[in-house]
C-alpha cells in the first residue's frame, strides 16, 4: 500500500496509481484519514482534514477537498467533486459528475443520480455584503435522478424522490414526488413509498471491485434476450 505522510489508510483499502491522500492545501492542514476495505481509484484527490468511514469507494479523478466527513459504506464516482465542508451519513451513492458545493448535508442512505448540480448561493457576486453560502439538506433514504439541480438552501424531506431532470426550488416536504421545471411537488406514489434498498446504498463492493468474484453475475439479467451483435 502506498505511504501518505499527512493521511492515514485503514486497513484493506486499495489504492490504485495517481492517488492523491492528505493533500495539503494549507500548512496547517491535519490529516485525512481513510476508513478499512475502501477503494480509491486513479486519479482521486483527497484533501488534509478529510474524515472517511469504512467501505468507500471512489471512481477515477474524484475530488474531496477539506473538511469533508463522510460515513461508512459510501461512493463518490467518476469526476465528481466535493468542495469541502460537507457530511454524508452512512450509504450515500454519488454517481458520476456530480458537483456538490460547500455547506451541503446529506442524511441517510440517499442516492444521487449523474450529473446532478447542487448550488450554494442564489446570487453569487451580486449582493453587497457577502453571506455565507449555504447548500442543501438532503434527508434519510431520498432519491435524486440523474440531471437535477438542487438550488441552495433547501431541504429535501426524508424519502422524497426527485425525478430525472427536475429543478428543485424550494423545501420540499417528506415522502414526495417532485418533477419537472421548475419542481412541482406530488405526493409520492405508493410503488416509491419505502426506503431505499439497502443493496444500492450499502454496497461493500461494485461491480468492477477487483474482489468481486464473479463478473458475469450481473452482465444481463436472465430474462433478457440479447443478440450478440
Amino acid at each position: 500500500m502506498p505511504s501518505f505522510d499527512n493521511a492515514t489508510v485503514g486497513e484493506n483499502t486499495i489504492i490504485e496509481p495517481d492517488v492523491s491522500v492528505g493533500f495539503r492545501y494549507h500548512n496547517a492542514c491535519g490529516r485525512a484519514r481513510i476508513g478499512n476495505h475502501g477503494i480509491l481509484r486513479k486519479g482521486t484527490i483527497i484533501y488534509g482534514d478529510v474524515t472517511i468511514g469504512d467501505y468507500f469507494q471512489t471512481g477515477h479523478y474524484t475530488v474531496i477537498r477539506a473538511k469533508v466527513r463522510i460515513g461508512d459504506y459510501c461512493t463518490v464516482l467518476n469526476h465528481s467533486t466535493l468542495e469541502g465542508i460537507i457530511r454524508m451519513g452512512k450509504g450515500v451513492r454519488i454517481m458520476s459528475h456530480v458537483y456538490i458545493p460547500s455547506r451541503t448535508w446529506f442524511g441517510d442512505n440517499v442516492f444521487v443520480g449523474p450529473g446532478v448540480i447542487f448550488l450554494n448561493d442564489r446570487f453569487p457576486g451580486r449582493r453587497e455584503k457577502m453571506e455565507t453560502p449555504r447548500g442543501a439538506t438532503i434527508e434519510d433514504d431520498v432519491v435524486i435522478g440523474g440531471g437535477c439541480t438542487i438550488l441552495p438552501g433547501v431541504t429535501i424531506g426524508k424519502r422524497s424522490f426527485i425525478a430525472a431532470g427536475a429543478t428543485v426550488i424550494g423545501d420540499i416536504p417528506p415522502m414526495s414526488l417532485v418533477v419537472g421545471t421548475p419542481g412541482r411537488i406530488k405526493p409520492l406514489p405508493e410503488n416509491l413509498n419505502m426506503e431505499n434498498n439497502r443493496q444500492l446504498t450499502i454496497q461493500p463492493l461494485d461491480l468492477w471491485h477487483p474482489l468481486t468474484k464473479d463478473l458475469n453475475a450481473s452482465t444481463w439479467p436472465a430474462d433478457w434476450k440479447i443478440s450478440e451483435p
